[in-house]
């Protein structure tokens, strides 16, 4: 899935696409016809509106960028404001069939979320799955949403810090119970909705699930050795998957393929062993095993009010069905960072206020009283529909960081070091616990050298029978992680 920065705004009259950060926008800058934007606009919007006069989009604003689109804002003379956003390979050349499936299941599913839940998703109000129109590319027209990034608000250090806790909490209260309205639907196979219906249609459903995009960071760091090489996202299209095991491990799979060294190759089976290992929910009466989940429900992506209160929830792109695992009632990715120690860049002078050179963190022990905290509001709203889901939300620590480490080498070790590490203490305390003769026996039970074994086909039984062990008591435990 698609991770994205926040956007960064124009604020000068400079042009942003020359600048060597933004080079890679450059094309699809070109390509856009953005003389036709304001027209086009005003044209949907009466179109959709019943009015006695004309509406016209005033001003284009000022160019944005996200990790993968470019975005412009447009304001129309009665201050109502859109959002037009467009991929960053949005030109002929680069765009194909894939990337049109996925934008329009994008457009499409936000248009089905809103219709069936209260989530504050941007209302879509056109779309393009194709290059093939007045703007010249691909695109999604949709509301824009007011609000703060909340990173702006969990990390605000001019405010008490009771105010800070009480304005996290709400932003937390608000996330939960958007997040688990998605339940109201679920699937038989993971994937990309796919519809059939047009723009205008007013009761839209999906038809059937298909093939989704996953980010292919394997691929991506690899044609770094050629000289010539673009920064353009590289997607493998996989699926649709009927059973989870199948769609935690599909990059996976891709990886196995390509070459590695004997000791990253023993990491991968440990990988997927664990992976293998994950235990799917039991399914209640009438729910299917896969569910719709935001799929970069991360800090950046989160607006709010200055008190917390929920706004919007943006960045859509590449949503599909999941397994419950690594579902709706899964933690955001801004709690479980402790977990993922190569993106983990917390340090004690945080703690004392000294601004980072990079992004804000919590600490470890922050970030597990704040899994608390959603932990108990996930329960408060799903357990009214006789959905006891604390299991489910503990684990998904540990399941979607093993995702992770599956679709990303630079986080492979570092997930798999921390999660070896938790089953290596739970497996020392169960042996001295039991008082067993085993304990000498785990001299050699550490990452190190059960990567080797795995590589070289001569993990012991004893040592495999640990492992599954230890995982086993770790997804069995009663305390938030």
């Amino acid at each position: 899935m698609e991770t994205t920065s926040a956007n960064r705004s124009n604020d000068n009259d400079s042009d942003m696409s020359n600048d060597d950060e933004y080079e890679l926008f450059n094309p699809v800058l070109a390509s856009i016809r953005l003389e036709n934007l304001a027209e086009y606009a005003s044209n949907i919007r009466n179109s959709l509106v019943q009015h006695s006069g004309n509406f016209k989009a005033a001003t284009v604003g000022s160019l944005m960028f996200g990790s993968y689109h470019v975005l412009y804002p447009l304001e129309f003379d009665d201050g109502v404001r859109w959002l037009f956003k467009v991929p960053i390979n949005g030109t002929r050349d680069k765009f194909c069939d894939l990337d049109g499936r996925s934008i329009r299941s994008e457009a499409l599913t936000m248009r089905y979320l809103q219709k069936r839940t209260t989530i504050p998703i941007p209302d879509v109000f056109s779309f393009s799955d194709s290059c093939a129109n007045e703007l010249n590319c691909p695109f999604i027209l949709m509301k824009y949403i007011d609000g703060k990034p909340l990173y702006d608000i969990w990390f605000d250090k001019t405010q008490p810090n009771d105010v800070t806790e009480a304005r996290r909490t709400k932003s937390l209260q608000g996330v939960a119970a958007a997040m688990v309205q998605l339940s109201q639907v679920s699937f038989e196979q993971a994937g990309l909705l796919s519809f059939s219906g047009l723009n205008d249609d007013i009761d839209i459903n999906p038809l059937e699930i298909g093939p989704l995009c996953l980010l292919n960071n394997c691929a991506m760091l690899g044609r770094m050795k050629d000289d010539d090489y673009d920064e353009l996202p590289i997607y493998l299209e996989a699926g649709p998957f009927r059973d989870p095991k199948d769609y935690f491990t599909a990059v996976l799979d891709y990886r196995e393929k390509g070459p590695t060294s004997d000791f990253t190759r023993g990491q991968l089976i440990l990988l997927r062993m664990l992976l293998g290992w994950i235990p799917e929910p039991e399914l209640r009466d009438g729910c299917k095993p896969f569910v719709l989940a935001h799929p970069d429900l991360d800090i950046q992506n989160v607006l709010v009010a200055e008190d917390g209160t929920l706004q919007g929830i943006i960045d859509w792109d590449g949503v599909c069905s999941v397994p419950r695992s690594i579902g709706n009632e899964r933690f955001p990715s801004w709690l479980t960072r402790d977990w993922d120690p190569s993106m983990y860049g917390w340090n004690e002078e945080m703690e004392r206020g000294v601004e980072p050179l990079g992004v804000w963190e919590d600490s470890p022990e922050t970030l597990r009283k704040y899994r608390s905290i959603y932990t108990g509001f996930v329960q408060s709203f799903a357990d009214s529909n006789g959905n006891p889901v604390f299991g489910l939300i503990r684990n998904s620590l540990i399941c979607e960081n093993l995702f992770i480490a599956a679709n990303d080498p630079v986080c492979t070790s570092g997930i798999l070091q921390k999660v070896f590490g938790e089953i290596q203490d739970l497996v020392r305390a169960d042996v001295l616990h039991s008082a067993s003769s085993d304990e000498e026996g785990l001299e050699e039970f550490d990452i190190y050298n059960i990567s080797w074994a795995l590589s070289e086909n001569r993990l012991s039984e004893h040592y495999s029978k640990l492992l599954k062990l230890g995982f086993h008591l770790l997804l069995k435990g009663k305390e938030v992680l």
